[in-house]
């Protein structure tokens, strides 16, 4: 059983060139723990102090695939995440899973969450006739930071490994898919953050991300910043270290994040305006649809997340539709969370939607709105937070968490959360229908209703 580490963030700066090259595939740890096959073909585990992951390809699914697991030194196996028509049998260490069509699975040995296994199994994505960056099955590239264009499309296939980040400014267009992996665990110690974003795309129209899987980056792991029309679509992005935020949605309007697994050490997604990485960032935010996809916080940050950076006017029409949260771990910095809002500067954040929601294992708070002056503030004056839905919410397991709604309030400023509504929403088999039903700490907040 791997030893647990309580990580602890130190701010470093980001490498511009990795702190060793990938020469060979082995330069990846490979579990040697877990065996795992696909319809009786071998596949290779990946594996690092926090969680291993297996990624299956296959050409088509006119037949079902079984998965089957073998872990060595475990004997009571939880599974998580698979869907209604999806059937497995287990025996002590031994797991057989089916998948009738793309999907993922997670397994958890002995009640281990830092030896867990996240299976994806997908169909292969074939090459465009026309490409820019050609990425080829059973290869090791490092690309150091290479600027896309224009109309480029990078194709990583399965089995290849790229390292480095891929970038772009003002450019339209853009694809970049395939089902192999874009690998940041070179560019920073192993436990400790510090790469650049793996992808970060500022200023663009018009851009698809779909099969790949983005693996440890050194910080935010996806990034679309003053976009429009945004596709992700069944990317994979499984990350370990601290502020290593899996997708952030910065000043974009018209994205669409769907049929994706996100494991990450901060924020899963989280939805905000900033000026890092230019003034595109600061744009007004709306129509965000996150849909059908697996979702696990581990320690830090929040699960699905808008803020804490909001310099911008308006974020709205913001829709968490029909995911799961395997986990959201308990932080103890007061600000981590399963459904949260963080409106830290000016914006009025309002029609934000969280619908047909399943949250596994709550440590952390359930939900969690406060306008509020914090260490990310860049604004001087603070925002509104208006018209937010919970519908069709449930939280599982015997943990009842805490949920906060808190205004802000000084001498001369005032703002006040308005109009929540709770609706068949329940907490341990407990339809909420008041404050004490829900654990709700209300504080300088206007009209919550329960239905």
């Amino acid at each position: 059983m791997k030893q647990f580490i309580k990580q602890e963030f130190i701010p470093k700066k980001a490498s511009n060139i990795p702190l060793w090259p990938l020469s060979e595939m082995h330069n990846i740890d490979k579990s040697e723990e877990i065996i795992v096959s696909s319809n009786g073909k071998k596949e290779q585990v990946y594996t690092n102090k926090f969680f291993s992951f297996v990624n299956v390809v296959v050409e088509s699914f006119d037949a079902t695939i079984i998965i089957d697991v073998l872990f060595l030194k475990a004997s009571d196996i939880k599974i998580k995440g698979i869907k209604e028509n999806q059937y497995y049998v287990k025996n002590r260490g031994e797991v057989k899973i089916t998948f009738p069509e793309e999907g993922r699975a997670v397994l958890e040995p002995d009640d281990d969450l830092t030896n867990a296994l996240y299976i994806t199994v997908s169909r292969r994505i074939e090459k465009p006739e026309n490409i820019s960056y050609y990425f080829r099955k059973g290869n090791i590239y490092n690309i150091g930071n290479v600027q896309l264009n224009s109309g480029d499309t990078v194709y990583i296939e399965d089995g290849a490994i790229v390292s480095g980040y891929l970038s772009s400014n003002g450019a339209d267009d853009i694809k970049v898919i395939g089902n192999g992996i874009l690998y940041g665990g070179n560019w920073h110690e192993e436990e400790g953050n510090g790469g650049e974003r793996l992808i970060a795309l500022v200023g663009g129209n018009n851009i698809d991300i779909e099969g790949i899987t983005l693996l440890d980056g050194g910080s935010w792991h996806l990034v679309p910043i003053g976009c429009k029309n945004v596709h992700i679509n069944n990317v994979n992005i499984l990350g370990k270290v601290i502020t290593g935020d899996g997708i952030d949605i910065v000043g974009c309007n018209d994205v669409l994040i769907e049929n994706s697994f996100i494991r990450a050490n901060d924020d899963c997604i989280s939805i905000k305006a900033s000026g890092y990485m230019g003034s595109q960032g600061n744009q007004n935010t709306h129509n965000v649809v996150v849909n059908n996809c697996l979702f696990w916080n581990a320690e830090f940050g929040n699960a699905l997340e808008i803020g804490y950076e909001t310099t911008c006017d308006e974020i709205s029409h913001i829709y968490f539709n029909n995911c799961r949260i395997l986990h959201c771990e308990y932080e103890g910095n007061q600000s981590g969370g399963c459904l949260t809002i963080h409106d830290a500067d000016r914006a009025f954040v309002h029609d934000i939607h969280y619908e047909n929601i399943v949250i596994e294992d709550a440590q952390e708070k359930f939900v969690d709105i406060k306008v509020l002056d914090s260490k990310y503030s860049s604004d001087t004056t603070r925002g509104k937070i208006s018209n937010v839905y919970f519908r069709n919410i449930s939280v599982l397991g015997d943990k009842f968490p805490v949920s906060i709604i808190r205004g802000f309030e000084m001498k001369h400023e005032v703002s006040r959360p308005t109009n929540i509504y709770f609706d068949n929403v329940t907490v341990c088999n407990k339809h909420v229908m008041n404050f004490r039903d829900l654990h709700l700490i209300k504080e300088l907040t206007d009209d919550v209703y329960f239905l």
